[in-house]
């Protein structure tokens, strides 16, 4: 089995290398598109990040997608954010916050902070930021977790109040998580379709050029209330496919990137002014077993049989090099809910059975699986390892590779087949992956249990801390037994970076730049 597997992995490299196309989305001569390299022999000010793709929008608040998420923190600045090692809460433009009541909370503002157009930061910034996503006519996709907010009140120039409908004891963690401060009346004078081009916040680093599908181009904001930043300009170059990321930053080109692939680690390690940066991440990846598709995968048995017709555990070895930490249920261990949880384990004779009690025949099923290419860490690899395995047992499985934008707005709108590879993330509370992705109107597991939708509400909205955690441990077990999909790792992040840039990873995985500089 491990040789036939390591064989359709060596072919499903073949393919995607083949299709990869030449050169990068840089100049040839090293420099960024504006010609200002980070390697030009004097005192270094700029930086080139490589980034799988575009994003969404510019505008905050609008668009879930860790892509548009982690490039727009650089323009935007949160109340609050999580710690960069540990995942705790730190205060940012929030200084304070205190729970009121199970349904008020109140946050005091920091004062003196400027907006990039002199705009000065207060509590009707904050009013109107969370405004935005309940407004249903903005269409932002947070706005479902924000439903149980019911009303922002100013109470000063630096302090407001969230009244809530039903207790909310996660709030804190949807503004840290989700929120983002707009400048109000930007967004009034300019309308939101400019705003999303031509993005104002009061973040690090402030709007220069976005060239779609090229890059963004941002440069240090010097009434930042934290300070200028030491990298005066900064690219996020869209370079979708890893083989091409990979030879711009051996080439010079970019300086950073992320989800490298584990076989070329030794490769960037032995290159001159090269580094491997790793961190555990808060993201974990999965296989989807899609119960809105009419098929097989609606029968729990078919999707019992599926977790026990993967082997995850030589996927890690095989594919990832180990570069990943196996999981049981739907949160990793970095999670504040985790539980231990029981593990189908690699079982091809019980998968089987399964199957055929359902009224199968493996021999005659046919399975579509949909990944993304350069996405997560080889992950059409992974994809190919799973087919391989599930062919093992009888069942065809129809492998697409598909461009991470698509795939994603596949997702989104329930275009997807039987399977798809997707990672969730970063997410450090029970709820945040719970909710997000086992409910109606979260399309991200492709997975719905009326029941377990109605236990999952039930949890969220119990304020004790005990009696909550206890109903998020009953949850992990209920989707574990239901085979809600086969969970694989917690995801290991590896980043290459320039030897000489002092770069720490996050566990949430933002690239924040300016907690960066050069030697």
């Amino acid at each position: 089995m491990k040789k036939y597997l390591v064989l359709l992995m060596t072919i499903g490299l073949l393919v995607v290398m083949a299709a990869c196309t030449e050169g990068t989305a840089g100049g040839d001569d090293g420099t960024s598109s504006d010609g200002s390299g980070s390697d030009d022999g004097g005192e270094k000010d700029s930086l080139v990040i490589g980034f799988e793709s575009d994003a969404a929008t510019l505008i905050a608040n609008n668009d879930v997608n860790y892509v548009t998420d982690t490039q727009i923190r650089n323009i935007y600045d949160p109340l609050i954010e999580r710690d960069a090692q540990n995942g705790d809460l730190v205060p940012v433009l929030a200084e304070d916050w205190e729970n009121v009541d199970e349904l008020t909370w109140r946050l005091t503002l920091k004062e003196g902070v400027k907006f990039h157009n002199g705009a000065d930061f207060n509590a009707e910034s904050v009013k109107f930021s969370i405004d935005y996503i309940l407004d249903e006519a903005n269409n932002s996709a947070y706005r479902s977790r924000w439903v149980n907010v019911e009303e922002v009140i100013v109470l000063s120039d630096y302090e407001v109040e969230i009244k809530t409908s039903e207790p909310f004891p996660s709030l804190l963690d949807r503004i840290t998580e989700d929120l983002l401060i707009m400048e109000p009346g930007y967004v009034e004078e300019v309308g939101t379709e400019q705003a999303a081009k031509e993005p104002i916040g009061t973040g690090a680093y402030q709007f220069v050029e976005w060239s779609r599908d090229n890059y963004l181009q941002l440069e240090a904001f010097e009434d930042h209330w934290r300070g200028e930043p030491s990298i005066k300009n900064l690219e996020f170059r869209y370079i979708p496919e890893f083989s091409s990321r990979m030879s711009a930053f051996l080439s010079g080109e970019i300086d950073l990137f992320k989800n490298i692939p584990v076989d070329s680690v030794e490769e960037i390690e032995s290159s001159d002014n090269a580094k491997i940066e790793e961190v555990s991440s808060s993201r974990i990846n999965y296989l989807t077993l899609n119960t809105f598709h009419d098929g097989p995968l609606q029968d729990v048995k078919v999707r019992q049989a599926i977790n026990y017709a993967v082997d995850v555990d030589e996927l890690l070895e095989s594919v990832l090099n180990g570069y990943g930490t196996k999981m049981t249920g739907p949160l990793a261990e970095i999670n504040s809910g985790y539980v231990e949880t029981d593990d189908y384990g690699y079982d091809p004779d019980k998968a089987v059975e399964l199957i055929e009690e359902a009224g199968y025949d493996p021999e005659s099923m046919t399975l579509s699986l949909d990944t993304p290419n350069g996405r997560y860490p080889m992950d059409s690899h992974v994809a190919q390892g799973i087919a391989a395995q599930l062919s093992e047992i009888g069942i065809e499985v129809e492998v697409q590779v598909n461009e991470w934008g698509n795939h994603l707005e596949r997702i989104q709108n329930r275009e997807m087949g039987d399977m798809f590879i997707l990672g969730w993330g970063p997410a450090f509370t029970p709820q945040s992956t719970i909710e997000n992705l086992f409910t109606e109107n979260a399309p991200y597991s492709s997975f719905h249990d009326p029941e377990i939708e109605e236990r999952i509400h039930e949890v969220n909205t119990t304020f004790d801390d005990e009696e909550r955690m206890e109903g998020y441990a009953e949850l992990q077990h209920v989707l574990v037994e239901q085979a809600a999909w086969v969970p694989l790792w917690q995801q290991a992040d590896l980043y290459a970076v320039r030897g000489d840039l002092n770069f720490n990873p996050r566990v949430d995985e933002k690239f924040q730049v300016h907690e960066m500089s050069w030697e």
